[in-house]
């Protein structure tokens, strides 16, 4: 479930797991990444972090900064994640290799350049995050009465880890 107005917090969260995926993987080539399971899922969960930290920041934020492939990122997250088995080594190196840095300068861009206090008072993340808040009671009550997590889905806009989480 999305928590309220933190989008700074998961800025801050990204930045943090961009800069341990690249200290594992300095000087090291993809092989001898994939040969060191510790490693290479320290890898795998710090982009997993990333894209959960994405997901959690709010609309408004993102739509300000649509030059950040938010949507990509989260969906990344969710491959990672539900469809681990699936995971292909050599997009984990692309990513780190082709992604990482650039989103590395836009998010600390972000974090400097934001003036927080203002943006915790933007009438968009307040109306969002209030928004989502009452999308959630509303979840909670009809989980309680039995409907299927498929439907609150539907009828609440809500993801199914949102769903399950509450």
């Amino acid at each position: 479930m999305r928590e309220y107005v933190r989008d700074h917090e998961r800025l801050e969260h990204m930045v943090e797991a961009i800069d341990r995926i690249l200290t594992f993987a300095d000087g090291k080539a993809m092989d001898e990444l994939e040969a060191d399971n510790l490693k290479y899922y320290g890898i795998v969960k710090n982009i997993e972090i990333i894209g959960e930290a994405a997901y959690k920041l709010t609309q408004a934020f993102c739509r300000q900064h649509p030059e950040t492939p938010w949507k990509f990122i989260t969906r990344m997250r969710h491959v990672l994640v539900h469809d681990y088995y699936q995971i292909n080594p050599q997009e984990v190196w692309k990513v780190i290799n082709e992604d990482l840095r650039t989103l590395r300068e836009q998010v600390a861009h972000y974090i400097s350049d934001t003036d927080w206090d203002a943006w915790e008072k933007n009438e968009a993340v307040i109306v969002e995050t209030t928004t989502t808040k009452n999308l959630e009671q509303t979840a909670r009550r009809m989980r309680a009465k039995g409907f299927a997590i498929s439907d609150i889905t539907d009828i609440t806009g809500l993801s199914e880890d949102e769903i399950e989480k509450l």
